[in-house]
């Protein structure tokens, strides 16, 4: 209750500035009664009186009042201020003390503000309290992985070029010729990455898509249904087929490239926008660049038994540029522009753009399968929110 009054009386002084130099002498004491320090006011006289409440003492030659300060330390001879806590009295023949500031000794902490990483459930057990399971799912039958890269192209295969634009300039460049460049940074922005999976076959087994088999755009599923291998399934062993993909492509939309350069202690910045070229030679940008692979072929191990299995393709993509030697910058007359130059940035072996794909094919059967697992089960994150909003102390504190 004691904390509760000292905190409304300082928010009081705090809304009410007209009433800090007509303090009665009945608050005076209760201030002083707290053990808060304050700091002095600057009258109209310019007498300045300062209580420094880290430990020091300032005095103004000019000080008219004799007014009397007196710090103490709860060590008097240590005198790192620093470490120790000093209360400073103010002791004036005036009332002309600033109110103290608002100071509080609750504090939360915003449970917004920490670490946006995570790490998932990770559970723990032994042979020693495990025992067989039998569940029902999906086992992976078997796996490939395809590692490949390619160019970028225009829409529909047209060769790709990039018109650039200078946006920044921190320095003075040459006004006459040519100034070598070196571009330090290729920054890519777009708005989405779209796979456009191609036809997969496996030997000449039928194929169909399963739709709406996954939400995310890079997961694709397939329904296949093989022949029993009778050979194979005789040495109890899976029979191996070929699979291939025809026409896989990844479209990037919206793509703009940020080169971050310098000549000599001047910085640059462009942007390159996608473009193709049009009769005349003239650029015309273009809103998607394409990347389009050859046909993807390999051998697959699939169950020699005749049973029906899925077949799922995984993609991760990265896009990335290939070495840029040389790239220059001019200065061009512009007339009818609001700037006084013009820059040119030029790069004769152009931007060679480059999508990384790795697509991970599985084969996978519904299997009856014995597991080990723990009886107890796991331990899932309690979330209490009576606990997220209010915290109480524990005993003696």
């Amino acid at each position: 209750m004691h904390d509760l009054k000292r905190s409304k009386k300082k928010m009081y002084k705090k809304q009410m500035p007209a009433m800090i130099n007509s303090y009665n002498e009945e608050s005076t004491v209760e201030i002083e009664d707290l053990e808060r320090g304050c700091k002095n006011k600057t009258n109209i006289n310019n007498s300045n009186n300062a209580c420094n409440c880290a430990g020091n003492q300032s005095t103004n030659q000019n000080n008219n009042n004799n007014q009397k300060h007196d710090c103490h330390h709860d060590h008097h001879e240590h005198h790192d201020y620093d470490e120790f806590e000093c209360v400073c009295e103010c002791k004036k023949s005036n009332n002309h003390c600033e109110p103290c500031e608002a100071e509080s000794d609750t504090c939360v902490a915003n449970p917004c503000a920490g670490d946006q990483c995570c790490n998932g459930i990770t559970p723990t057990y032994s042979s020693k309290n495990a025992s067989p399971v039998a569940i029902e799912a999906q086992r992976i039958y078997d796996a490939i992985k395809f590692q490949m890269f390619t160019d970028a192209t225009g829409p529909n295969g047209e060769t790709l070029y990039f018109d650039y634009d200078v946006v920044e300039i921190e320095g003075r460049i040459p006004v006459t010729g040519l100034a070598n460049v070196t571009v330090d940074e290729v920054c890519m922005n777009y708005s989405s990455i779209e796979v456009v999976p191609g036809i997969p076959s496996i030997e000449d087994f039928q194929v169909m898509e399963v739709e709406d088999n996954a939400p995310c755009d890079t997961v694709f599923e397939y329904a296949v249904c093989p022949e029993k291998n009778a050979t194979c399934c005789a040495r109890n062993r899976g029979q191996s087929v070929s699979y291939k993909e025809r026409g896989l492509t990844v479209i990037v939309n919206n793509l703009v490239l940020e080169l971050r350069c310098h000549c000599g202690c001047t910085k640059i910045r462009a942007f390159a926008y996608p473009a193709v070229q049009q009769m005349g030679g003239q650029l015309c940008r273009v809103d998607s660049v394409e990347f389009r692979y050859n046909t993807l072929a390999a051998r697959m191990c699939i169950p020699s038994n005749g049973r029906s299995l899925t077949l799922r393709q995984d993609y991760q993509t990265s896009l990335t540029v290939d070495c840029i030697s040389k790239a220059y910058i001019s200065a061009q007359d512009c007339c009818g522009c609001d700037c006084d130059d013009c820059f040119e940035l030029t790069i004769p072996s152009g931007i060679d753009l480059i999508c990384c794909i790795e697509e991970t094919v599985s084969i996978l059967i519904s299997d009856q399968v014995v597991v080990l697992a723990v009886s107890q089960g796991i331990n899932p994150r309690v979330v209490d929110t009576f606990a997220n909003v209010c915290s109480f102390p524990s005993c003696g504190q």
